[in-house]
């Protein structure tokens, strides 16, 4: 049966009664909401996050997103760089050291210190998650239980929305005064996200009071997130044909539309430009003596299994944004056929980090559930544990 459009309704008598059903079916909905577990939810990822969270990570989520909140603006550029911070701030979900980035405060590095930093996006900095369920300090956690007799620290040097070249500027900045043994670089999902809004752009250090871009949350909605996706189905279901979308969702993994042809070329640029831009930083610090590594993150869109909320989540991604999801889906193929055939750099492939889990690992369809983190954490400690047993053979060999 085909849902006749809202507008092509001619009768005003149907069209009232279609208007009243639909406000007497918000309003018992939003009575309903009001009295549920969803009624502390203040903006989307909320939402979503309140469903897959545990009633303890849930709890944690909701102090996380009120002491961030309580922060105002957050960050802050550096001029001269491309990269910006957050201002030093301590608060009871987690503490943003004078450096600008979330942990304690960093001291000199000790003797016996094996230091590894990871520079990255908001999933790296943790978003809604308590310090342990973050994946620097479980990836430390993991490493000190494979190493007991090594000195193993992880920093976490996230900050939300960096692309590559923004995280690339951050990890040039910082490396010497912090004299990291490895420097890992995560990146991806937001440089594709802007590839596909914009194309390749090579960034422009800040000047004096520069603009920022949106920060995660920064401005949530003052209704629940409920309502927002009620009426984004009503909007769906009757304006936007979704009978139709819908079956072509029904035959694929998730919905995945065509690209659209003026976002072609922003994908085969993209496919181009970023591997070179991944092979030039860590080239850089392999000249300079330092062990660097490019981690390739995971998308929602490679992932197999898709729970019900992922494919819910994706599909509401594609119906906002024709073709995102396809995008996102050859821009990761394209990244990592190119960098995994590059024998020069150390690439860690964690495309395909959560296959075959069944559980939901993308609470927003890019942020990572405590679980997902904890889990990307485990499986980049059995990387990494690789990686410094060649460290260790190489300093033996030459001593």
């Amino acid at each position: 049966m085909r849902i006749r459009r809202i507008d092509k309704i001619n009768s005003p008598g149907l069209f009232c009664a279609v208007f009243l059903f639909l406000s007497l079916y918000y309003l018992i909905s939003e009575a309903a909401l009001e009295s549920s577990v969803f009624s502390n939810a203040t903006n989307e990822s909320d939402y979503y996050a309140s469903i897959v969270f545990s009633e303890k990570d849930w709890e944690t989520a909701l102090k996380f997103r009120k002491d961030l909140l309580s922060l105002g603006e957050r960050r802050e550029i550096v001029p001269g760089t491309l990269f910006y911070k957050y201002k030093p701030a301590k608060t009871e979900s987690f503490n943003l050291n004078s450096f600008g980035y979330r942990g304690d405060e960093i001291k000199p590095k000790e003797k016996d210190e094996f230091r590894i930093i990871i520079f990255g996006d908001s999933r790296i900095f943790g978003s809604l998650l308590a310090d342990e369920n973050t994946i620097p300090v479980a990836l430390e956690k993991n490493l000190r239980e494979t190493f007991p007799d090594k000195n193993i620290k992880v920093l976490n040097f996230g900050v939300e929305g960096l692309t590559l070249q923004r995280t690339a500027d951050a990890a040039k900045h910082y490396y010497k005064e912090l004299e990291p043994d490895i420097v890992l670089l995560y990146s991806g999902a937001n440089d594709i996200n802007e590839a596909y809004m914009t194309g390749w752009k090579e960034w422009e250090p800040f000047v004096e009071n520069a603009p920022l871009p949106p920060a995660f949350g920064e401005k949530p909605d003052e209704q629940l997130t409920a309502k927002i996706k009620l009426l984004n189905t009503i909007k769906l279901s009757l304006i936007n044909d979704f009978s139709e979308f819908e079956k072509m969702f029904s035959k694929t993994d998730f919905a995945a539309g065509e690209i659209p042809s003026d976002k072609v070329e922003n994908l085969n640029s993209f496919i181009k430009k970023f591997p070179e831009k991944v092979e030039e930083l860590c080239n850089y610090f392999n000249d300079r003596g330092v062990y660097a590594a490019y981690i390739i993150s995971p998308v929602a869109q490679l992932n197999k299994p898709l729970t019900e909320i992922e494919r819910h989540l994706l599909f509401r991604h594609e119906s906002f944004s024709p073709g995102l999801n396809l995008f996102t889906q050859r821009s990761e193929e394209g990244i990592v056929k190119a960098l995994t055939k590059k024998e020069n750099i150390r690439v860690i492939d964690q495309s395909r980090v959560f296959e075959g889990i069944k559980d939901t690992v993308y609470y927003d369809g890019v942020h990572y559930t405590p679980e997902g983190s904890r889990l990307h954490a485990e499986k980049l400690s059995e990387e990494l544990t690789v990686i410094i047993k060649e460290i260790q053979n190489k300093n033996a060999e030459k001593n």
